[in-house]
């Protein structure tokens, strides 16, 4: 990870990275607006219960990178399951 000190001198920084299975699909707007964000390229992966991921973190996967905005613990039925609101970030030159 890239990051600058108080005399804007760029450096990389070691940062912890983990892994996950889950499934990435399109959102749907209404569920993005119902969690009270505004995204372009929203999309929610679902994931197992613990798995160690916040707001703010990134998601690397085979399509892309992906900024987590929100997760959401579900714990109905017989599918406990966390859903991350993700936006797909944009790539540079495309």
């Amino acid at each position: 990870m890239w990051t600058e000190d108080e005399d804007n001198n760029k450096y990389s920084t070691e940062q912890e990275i983990g892994t996950f299975f889950g499934h990435i699909q399109q959102t749907q707007a209404e569920l993005v607006q119902n969690m009270g964000l505004s995204l372009t390229n929203a999309y929610k992966v679902l994931a197992p219960v613990g798995t160690d991921v916040l707001s703010g973190d990134t998601i690397e996967s085979n399509d892309g990178m992906y900024s987590v905005k929100a997760v959401k613990k579900v714990e109905l039925g017989l599918n406990p399951h966390l859903v991350l609101i993700v936006q797909q970030d944009e790539v540079e030159g495309s």
